[in-house]
């Protein structure tokens, strides 16, 4: 579909019940590796959709695994979360997310976490579209699209409109 000049890509991952982690399966590219038997291979990953989290950021052992080369930028990145402070630097890949939505040259931070995901997708990703969660009939879903929507999803006006339904 073209709308505004913009090809809209987007993803759904639908649970069998109420989850407290959004979790998906995506494929890394990792293009900053110094070994170039390893560069632009797709890896399979499992992902976890941080709405908390500012930076998008893979394991040490994924970087080590894909032979990734690293960058700094000026100051060091200081990234703050459950299990402390620590200071990054970071590589690029690509991701591919779902069927189609493909993030080209995407910085990513390198940092020790105690989950079990490769990736951690943060704010820095899920800015680039529309995120949405749902608790239908006890299962959990949530979609993404790039770009954003031109309309805002509104669900105090949706409630309103449903609730005027019920009372009128």
């Amino acid at each position: 579909m073209l709308i505004n000049n913009y090809k809209y890509r987007g993803l759904i991952q639908t649970f069998a019940s109420p989850v407290k982690k959004l979790v998906t399966e995506a494929t890394l590219k990792p293009i900053a590796s110094i070994d170039g038997a390893l560069a632009n291979i797709p890896v399979g990953i499992k992902t976890l959709w941080d709405t908390g989290a500012s930076l998008s950021f893979i394991k040490a052992k994924l970087r080590d695994q894909l032979k990734l080369r690293m960058f700094r930028s000026g100051t060091p990145v200081s990234i703050i979360g459950v299990g402390g402070k620590v200071e990054a630097d970071f590589t690029f890949v690509s991701i591919c997310l779902g069927n189609n939505i493909a993030i080209e040259y995407c910085p990513v931070y390198v940092v020790d976490f105690q989950v079990n995901f490769d990736l951690v997708i943060g704010m820095d990703i899920i800015n680039m579209g529309d995120f949405s969660v749902c608790n239908t009939d006890m299962k959990t879903s949530f979609s993404f699209i790039i770009p954003p929507l031109t309309n805002r999803i509104n669900y105090a006006d949706i409630a309103n409109a449903l609730n005027n339904q019920n009372n009128g």
